[in-house]
């Protein structure tokens, strides 16, 4: 599931969370958008998330943090892809 960090979890995320919950489908949460954060808001953007994910039994405990500009999380994230394919 992608979410702007810009913006953190919102209410239509947290629908569709509790409705991947519901039918027992396991997610990946990725936070887009890194680079357009300041460093100190997306921490606390991060923990934001990380704290409404221990909520939902069918959220992967990892969180990948992306920027396409920048490029940063972009292999982690493939290598997660790939590990499904």
């Amino acid at each position: 599931m992608l979410i702007d960090t810009r913006h953190g979890i919102k209410a239509v995320d947290e629908e569709i969370l509790t409705l991947l919950d519901r039918s027992a489908v396991t997610f990946q949460v990725v936070l887009t958008k890194a680079d357009k954060v300041k460093a100190v808001d997306r921490e606390a953007i991060f923990t934001q998330v990380r704290a409404a994910l221990q909520k939902h039994p069918a959220a992967f405990p990892e969180i990948i943090l992306t920027s396409s500009e920048k490029g940063d999380g972009i292999e982690t994230l493939r290598a997660v892809i790939a590990t499904l394919a």
